[in-house]
C-alpha cells in the first residue's frame, strides 16, 4: 500500500463557505477508483500552531497515486478549490502494510 498524508493551513481570508467547498470537493475525490481510502478532519484546536485540516489517502501503490493525480476529478479539485484556499501544506508519502487482524 501507498499512503499520502496532507496537512493544510487555510489561506488568510478564506471564508467558511470556501472551506466547506474544499471539504465537499475533497469528499468528491472518493469517485476516483485508484483512491482506496480517504479520511480527513479539521483540527480540534487544542493547541496553537497546528495545521487546520489533514487528509489521509491510501492507494494500492505509488503508480496508482500517479494515475489519481492525473484524474479529471483531482485536477478540478486542485484548480477550483485547493489553489484558492490552501495557504500552506505539508505532504508525507510512505509505503505501508496494513496490520493483519
Amino acid at each position: 500500500m501507498f499512503r499520502q498524508v496532507v496537512s493544510i493551513r487555510w489561506r488568510d481570508g478564506t471564508s467558511e463557505e470556501e472551506k466547506q467547498g474544499f471539504r465537499d470537493a475533497l469528499d468528491a475525490l472518493r469517485a476516483i477508483p485508484e483512491l482506496l481510502g480517504l479520511v480527513w478532519g479539521d483540527d480540534a484546536r487544542h493547541f496553537e500552531g497546528n495545521f487546520d485540516l489533514v487528509a489521509v489517502m491510501d492507494f494500492a501503490d505509488f503508480e496508482s497515486a500517479r494515475v489519481y493525480v492525473q484524474h479529471p476529478v483531482h485536477q478540478t479539485y486542485v484548480r477550483e478549490h485547493a489553489t484558492k484556499v490552501v495557504g500552506e501544506r505539508v505532504v508525507v508519502q510512505h509505503d505501508w502494510t496494513p496490520p493483519s487482524v
